[in-house]
C-alpha cells in the first residue's frame, strides 16, 4: 500500500482553491445574510496571508477548523432540506442548491487541508 503526503506545491494549490471558493462564496453569503459570513470573510483574509507568508500544517488545520458549514450534516441531515416539488417528487430547494454550489468547493478544500495525505 502506497502512502502519499501532500507536498508544499500541492498545499499551495489547495489554498488557491480555497481562496477562489471563498472569493465566490463571500459576496453570495453577504447577499443571503448567512450567519457564517464573518467566518468566511476572515478565512479569505487568512488564506491570502498564508499564501503570501508561508504556512505549516498547524496553520492549515487551524484555518480549516475556522470555516463552518452552513448546513448541519448529521445523520439523516438531508431530510430537513427537502421540499415537495410541483410534480409531487421530493428534492432540494433552489436556495439549498444555490448555497451548495458555492459552498461545496470551499468545504472540499477544507477537507483536503485537514488531511496530511492519502493512501
Amino acid at each position: 500500500m502506497n502512502q502519499h503526503f501532500y507536498t508544499t506545491a500541492e498545499r499551495i494549490q489547495q489554498l488557491r482553491q480555497l481562496e477562489r471558493g471563498l472569493a465566490n462564496l463571500v459576496p453570495f453569503s453577504i447577499r443571503m445574510g448567512l450567519a457564517q459570513t464573518p467566518h468566511y470573510e476572515d478565512a479569505l483574509r487568512r488564506t491570502r496571508i498564508l499564501l503570501e507568508t508561508g504556512f505549516n500544517q498547524a496553520d492549515l488545520t487551524s484555518l480549516a477548523r475556522a470555516i463552518p458549514d452552513v448546513f448541519h450534516r448529521g445523520r439523516d441531515w438531508e431530510a430537513q432540506y427537502l421540499v415537495k416539488k410541483p410534480d409531487g417528487s421530493w428534492g432540494f430547494s433552489e436556495e439549498y442548491l444555490n448555497i451548495q454550489a458555492r459552498l461545496g468547493p470551499v468545504m472540499q478544500a477544507v477537507d483536503a487541508l485537514r488531511t496530511l495525505g492519502y493512501y
